[in-house]
C-alpha cells in the first residue's frame, strides 16, 4: 500500500468516526500516524493506518495483551481506543515521554528466529544507542517478554526516555 492509499485511509476513517485530521506525527515502513480529534473538540489522539495486514494484526494484539497497562517499568504505554481492520486502523492515546511505542514488528508467544551473530550485533546497537540508560530499557524488554511480547525495534523514536 502506498502513502495515497494510506492517506486515503485516514480521511476515510476520519470521516467514518467524526474525526479531524490535525496533521502527521510520523511514518516508516509500517505505515503512517496522524494527530486526530473529535471535531469540535479539544482532546488530541493517534491514528495509526497500517500498510499491510500482518503489522496491522500484530500491533493490535499487543495493545490488547497492554490494555490495562497504562505504563511498564515507568514507560508510558499508548491505549488503544478502537481499531478498524477494513482501513487497517489503530486509534490510540498519544503519550509523553518515557514511552514505548510501535509494535508492529513485535513477534507473539515466540522470540524471532535470529542466529545468535544477529542477536549480538542487535544488543551492541541497542546498547550503544542508549548508553547507561540501556540497563532500564532492558528491563522493559524483559516486562514485555514476560507477556509474551517480543519487541525488537528498539530505536529511540520508538522507545524515548524523559527529555
Amino acid at each position: 500500500m502506498g502513502q495515497e492509499e494510506l492517506i486515503q485511509n485516514a480521511e476515510s476513517y476520519a470521516m467514518q468516526h467524526g474525526l479531524e485530521i490535525l496533521g502527521t506525527l510520523g511514518d516508516g515502513t509500517q505505515g503512517m500516524v496522524w494527530r486526530v480529534r473529535d471535531k469540535g473538540k479539544l482532546h488530541q489522539r493517534a491514528l495509526k493506518i497500517h500498510a499491510s495486514s500482518m503489522p496491522f494484526h500484530t500491533e493490535v494484539e499487543v495493545y490488547k495483551r497492554l490494555q490495562s497497562i497504562p505504563k511498564l517499568e515507568g514507560f508510558n504505554v499508548p491505549v488503544m481506543l478502537r481499531h478498524d481492520e477494513r482501513s487497517r486502523a489503530i486509534e490510540m492515546g498519544i503519550v509523553e515521554p518515557p514511552y514505548i511505542l510501535d509494535f508492529a514488528q513485535a513477534c507473539l508467544d515466540l522470540p524471532p528466529d535470529f542466529s545468535t551473530e544477529v542477536w549480538d550485533d542487535t544488543m551492541r546497537k541497542w546498547r550503544k544507542a542508549y548508553g547507561d540508560d540501556w540497563p532500564r530499557v532492558q528491563r522493559l524488554l524483559r516486562a514485555l517478554e514476560g507477556m509474551g511480547i517480543y519487541y525488537f525495534d528498539v530505536h529511540p523514536r520508538n522507545i524515548a526516555l524523559a527529555m
